[in-house]
């Protein structure tokens, strides 16, 4: 505890967070080692960046930078709203998608109520919900994909959120269709679950249980999220959304920021889902390069979970921190999993078809 008066008198629910690790950025790595030939495969980010409609709209928008936007960001959710097939009205954006995930346990989660997620899924889930004094219940997964049937035992009376990132990350793993709808099937309406679906697109197997259907068939309390961050390649502009039930979405954009985005990503969203055939290019490659990488490992002799994402989870059979370093120093950026409680495990992002190479001569450099 720190001797300031402030933040002694701060809420005890602080102290208990976790600060989020991100990804090694190449400004970092060329700062720390000195190194320039730099690749960067450890936050999940798309490659090939963002469509060339998105950055002649932002060019475009410069001139504009020195006046709000305008507030309810009409424009931005009609697009979204056509794009998913869903009303406007069920739409709130964000900067980035975490915005909207800090902001579901400030909507559902009283002190003492209980959250369900998986142990091993996206960190900030269970510290937005640790926030708000939830009391945190985690399902181990298995066979490395969200147990949906032990995480419906686990609801009681207290509990009124439950978290599902679909792809999982780290995993890159998803729940199947039937299951999903199984297991909504046995969940209070009052508990709100929420499908975080960052990496849907990137999805082609076609049992995927997309949590939007289910919102559209009735299930008024799923929550979808999504982001422009990964397929689309706006991970510099920070552009996510949520679709809820009108009720819903009224009440987290009531609680979010007023001007909650720039500008910039405001007219970059159109943009982006203007432009489907950019995605769609990055899509696909990114398909054949997470194949790529999962042959190559597993010719390694390592173990490779399946992904449906844009990155790839492996055991590399030895201290994946260490591991981590090493490759730093060659100038490749993984992602090491020890911060899941995978001590062994990387998780890489699949990149070009160049920086997939690289990576992977890096490795068998260093594991022979």
């Amino acid at each position: 505890m720190t001797d300031n008066d402030v933040a002694a008198g701060c809420r005890p629910a602080v102290l208990t967070l976790v600060e989020y690790v991100a990804g090694k950025t190449v400004e970092e790595v060329r700062r720390e080692l000195h190194i320039d030939d730099i690749v960067k495969l450890s936050s999940n980010e798309n490659a090939w960046g963002p469509s060339p409609r998105v950055l002649e709209a932002i060019a475009g928008m410069l001139p504009r930078l020195g006046t709000y936007p305008e507030r309810s960001f009409h424009e931005l959710k009609e697009a979204i709203a056509d794009a998913n097939g869903v009303a406007a009205d069920t739409v709130c954006v964000g900067h980035g998608s975490e915005t909207i995930i800090q902001l579901i346990p400030q909507l559902c989660v009283r002190p003492g109520d209980e959250v369900v997620v998986a142990d091993v899924t996206f960190g900030r889930y269970e510290e937005a919900s640790k926030l708000m004094d939830g009391r945190i219940v985690r399902v181990p997964l298995a066979d490395w994909r969200h147990d949906l049937e032990a995480m419906a035992a686990a609801v009681t009376g207290r509990t009124r959120l439950m978290w599902i990132c679909n792809p999982n990350n780290p995993t890159g793993t998803v729940v199947p269709r039937e299951r999903a709808a199984a297991f909504l099937e046995t969940i209070p309406r009052h508990v709100a679950v929420v499908f975080d679906q960052a990496y849907f697109e990137f999805v082609d197997d076609p049992e995927y249980g997309d949590g939007l259907d289910f919102l559209k068939a009735g299930f008024d309390n799923v929550i979808v999220l999504r982001t422009f961050s990964k397929a689309y390649g706006l991970a510099g502009l920070r552009l996510g959304y949520g679709i809820a039930a009108p009720p819903v979405r009224r009440l987290l954009d009531t609680i979010k920021e007023p001007f909650n985005l720039n500008r910039l990503s405001v007219i970059a969203g159109p943009a982006a889902l203007a432009d489907q055939d950019w995605m769609r290019r990055c899509v696909a490659e990114t398909r054949d390069g997470r194949a790529f990488l999962s042959r190559e490992l597993r010719d390694m002799g390592l173990t490779v979970v399946p992904s449906q994402a844009n990155f790839v989870l492996f055991d590399s059979g030895r201290d994946g921190d260490a591991l981590f370093e090493r490759l730093l120093r060659r100038g490749v950026i993984v992602r090491p999993a020890s911060g899941w409680g995978l001590d062994t495990w990387i998780r890489v992002s699949v990149g070009t078809r160049e920086q997939n190479e690289r990576f992977l001569a890096a490795l068998r450099e260093e594991i022979g």
